[in-house]
């Protein structure tokens, strides 16, 4: 039988203690490298932010925000530091703040999107008609100069240019949805708010309605990305039913309404939350001057109640409100 002497188990012990330093050397080199990534990151995106200054885009602070090179020796120090950056970011994640901060001009503004880790540039409407000031815009039609009839995979990733014409994009829309939705405690329980949907719409001939929807729920891609408004009857004369109801999005390339004859997407050439076609449609074909609504350009139902004549529509915007807590 062996039995290991002094000088052998001496050795082991060193060997041990040599291995477990080195493993740790690394571990905290890749810690290091992996926070240095993170700095590197912010520091080309800061740098492209102020190249496109001409552009009106407000960075809030952006210019004067300065991340120091330091030492990730442990994950505590990491952690730390992305807790630190994580504050700064919080700011821009939607347009409800950045009109609070001051910013009270309506355009292009970059916010954060949390879950992305990412900013993204969209359209901040801060003269919408409403009692609520600060809207984050989504969806925006105003010349037709933007084809709205496209496949799936744009409608997720998105398409357009906030300053004009644009669609956010499926995914961004649904990560914007998650960190603008509040999560209160109340008696033992847990209850969410979304944030508020609003419409906004105005025809050829002048007539325009805000529609406003004080809760709406928006399901990952999963579920394909469904958007679900509650009736709200006595807001506005528009709210006599829901135009937009519970539906999945569809697209010409990827059918998801519950019409069992045909592809609403592909019939009315655009991506939309259809259900059987008719009830409406604000990505549909831009119109022309004075043509009348149809289900073959931008449509929404109940327009009569608005204008009798129930014109076209030669602007729309679909947008967010974050109601702090």
């Amino acid at each position: 039988m062996f039995f290991p002497n002094r000088n052998w188990l001496q050795n082991s012990f060193l060997y041990c203690c040599l291995l477990l330093l080195t493993l740790q050397w690394w571990h905290c080199q890749a810690v290091t490298d992996q926070a240095n990534s993170v700095l590197e990151r912010v520091k080309r995106l800061s740098k492209s932010l102020e190249k496109q200054s001409s552009t009106n885009i407000n960075f809030h602070n952006l210019q004067n925000c300065k991340f120091k090179q330091q030492s990730y020796k442990t994950h505590v120090d990491f952690a730390e530091n992305v807790k630190q950056f994580h504050s700064f970011i919080d700011y821009h994640k939607e347009c409800t703040s950045i009109y609070a901060s001051g910013s009270t001009s309506s355009g292009m503004y970059p916010i954060w999107l949390n879950r992305g880790f990412q900013f993204i540039y969209v359209y901040c409407d801060m003269d919408l008609v409403s009692t609520k000031k600060g809207w984050t815009t989504i969806q925006r039609r105003i010349n037709g100069k933007i084809n709205f009839n496209r496949g799936w995979d744009e409608y997720v990733r998105g398409f357009g240019n906030p300053n004009s014409e644009y669609w956010l994009g499926l995914e961004n829309i649904y990560l914007l949805w998650i960190q603008t939705t509040i999560i209160h405690k109340f008696l033992g329980g847990v209850y969410s708010k979304q944030p508020d949907f609003g419409v906004d719409l105005e025809d050829w001939d002048g007539f325009k309605q805000f529609v406003q929807f004080p809760t709406f729920f928006y399901s990952p891609k999963s579920f394909k990305y469904e958007l679900h408004v509650q009736d709200y009857p006595r807001l506005d004369i528009l709210n006599y039913w829901t135009p937009v109801t519970r539906s999945r999005f569809s697209t010409p390339d990827v059918d998801n309404d519950e019409n069992k004859h045909g592809n609403c997407a592909r019939d009315y050439k655009s991506g939309w939350w259809f259900s059987y076609c008719g009830k409406s449609n604000l990505n549909g074909p831009y119109p022309k001057y004075r043509q009348p609504m149809t289900w073959g350009n931008i449509y929404w139902g109940n327009w009569r109640k608005v204008n009798e004549n129930e014109t076209a529509l030669r602007f729309v915007s679909m947008n967010f409100y974050h109601s702090k807590p």
